[in-house]
């Protein structure tokens, strides 16, 4: 089973509670100061988790060191200890940025307080990029089967959304944010697909980048109408197309809700299930079905088709097969 990489334990209270108060109160009004620039709440919550074990590490191995005086030779043992420990080399570059980010801060905002303090973190070389993890790559088969087996347990609400997933190559954070009346109630469709409003997607700031997003009818409206049924069954009344009950009351779910059915999925298929995979599912489906590439770039939402082409799991041999039928006809000058 792949896409599986070693998580850094969580750092518990008692853990920053223990950092030296200089550093605790660096990071927090950091944190403060990134809200004020309009950092989306993703960016500030990936810099608090990475700063928080940037600064325990300087607890347990630097004496407690404060992040001011840090110096090459210290982001250098960081850093190993980082590889020491399984982190990979993307991850690594993560909590590298973080440091950076932080150190610009001190630089650029606290330079009356620290004027000798420079940014070092990026004097000392990052990993190479390296890919630890199997990607997992989904076949129709694949696809199908889960669909089924999941509607035998009875599990439509889980089937639904694998079903919008696949008809609409959308992220998780993006599905977690469609409703019901965008499919039952006056919809937008054309071309054979729901077209939903705006809605905010991966981009920089609080707002992100907002963008209306496409889900193919053909694929998804089976599942969409059991769910709707179901859905009546349990006088779910919310009008988040996903739910997940709590007090006793149904509430839109959340990404970590997506990420447990995947861990779900993944037990029952004995392969690893992520939801991105299911985003390259849809582009390669969709490039094995003859569509462009300049089509699937704007139905998956991409700036440039250079970022569509990440997302088409065909191999070489299966690109190349049929590339010279033309010669069955015997002109070879065309």
């Amino acid at each position: 089973m792949g896409r599986k990489t070693k998580k850094m334990t969580d750092i518990t209270k008692e853990q920053w509670d223990q950092v030296n108060e200089e550093n605790r109160s660096l990071v927090i009004d950091f944190l403060e100061y990134c809200q004020t620039i309009d950092r989306s709440p993703e960016t500030i919550n990936g810099y608090t988790s990475d700063l928080h074990i940037a600064m325990v590490w300087l607890k347990d191995n630097m004496k407690n060191k404060e992040f001011y005086d840090i110096n090459k030779r210290d982001v250098s043992k960081f850093q190993n200890w980082c590889i020491q420990n399984g982190l990979s080399s993307s991850r690594i570059r993560r909590l590298r940025s973080a440091l950076s980010s932080l150190s610009n801060y001190i630089e650029n905002m606290l330079d009356d307080s620290y004027p000798n303090f420079k940014n070092i973190i990026n004097k000392i070389p990052a990993p190479p990029l390296t890919n630890i993890r199997e990607k997992t790559i989904m076949s129709n088969e694949f696809i199908d089967k889960l669909l089924e087996d999941l509607l035998k347990e009875n599990k439509i609400q889980q089937a639904c959304f694998v079903a919008v997933l696949i008809a609409s190559g959308m992220r998780k954070s993006e599905v977690v944010l469609c409703n019901m009346d965008w499919f039952f109630k006056n919809p937008i469709i054309r071309e054979g697909m729901y077209i939903t409003p705006e809605i905010r997607t991966k981009g920089k700031g609080i707002a992100g980048s907002r963008k209306t997003k496409f889900l193919i009818k053909e694929i998804v409206d089976k599942y969409l109408d059991l769910w709707k049924k179901e859905r009546e069954r349990l006088n779910i009344d919310n009008e988040a197309l996903f739910v997940v009950k709590r007090n006793n009351k149904w509430e839109r779910i959340k990404c970590s809700t997506v990420d447990s059915w995947m861990e779900k999925f993944t037990l029952m298929t004995g392969e690893d299930n992520y939801a991105h995979a299911y985003r390259h599912y849809s582009a390669t489906w969709l490039k094995k079905n003859g569509v462009s590439i300049d089509k699937i770039r704007d139905f998956l939402g991409h700036k440039d088709s250079s970022t569509s082409e990440i997302y088409i799991d065909i191999g070489k041999e299966e690109n190349l097969k049929g590339m010279l039928d033309f010669l069955k006809d015997g002109d070879i000058n065309g």
